[in-house]
């Protein structure tokens, strides 16, 4: 599944309002854990299906990252309709893995894709 590049806050506020559960990837392109965990990373949106996966670039979302109080790059942020779920900041997938696992709702944490 690839990830859902955020371009503007308006788009960001439609995809953190939905209903559908979203992690959202706080990340640049000169961050070296974000990039050694990239490939990593994009198997894991495979594993969870009926998740969305959304990566906001921070040097051209700078009002979104602040907004989010982002500190520490790459971090997570787990939301569904407007709610916040989560943070996991560093580059740490098992923790971001035990994070969705423990918020998903099980149609979301279901391995069968939802249309």
């Amino acid at each position: 599944m690839p990830f859902a590049d955020v371009c503007g806050t308006e788009q960001f506020r439609e995809i953190v309002s939905d209903k559908k559960m979203t992690v959202v990837c706080f990340s640049a392109v000169w961050c070296g854990p974000c990039k050694t965990i990239e490939t990593d990373l994009e198997k894991l949106t495979y594993s969870f299906p009926n998740i969305r996966f959304a990566k906001v670039d921070a040097d051209s979302n700078a009002e979104i990252v602040t907004k989010c109080k982002v500190i520490q790059l790459p971090t997570f942020m787990l939301v569904r309709g407007g709610d916040m779920l989560g943070y996991v900041i560093g580059a740490d997938l098992p923790s971001l893995n035990q994070k969705i696992r423990s918020v998903g709702t099980p149609s979301e944490l279901s391995s069968e894709r939802r249309r």
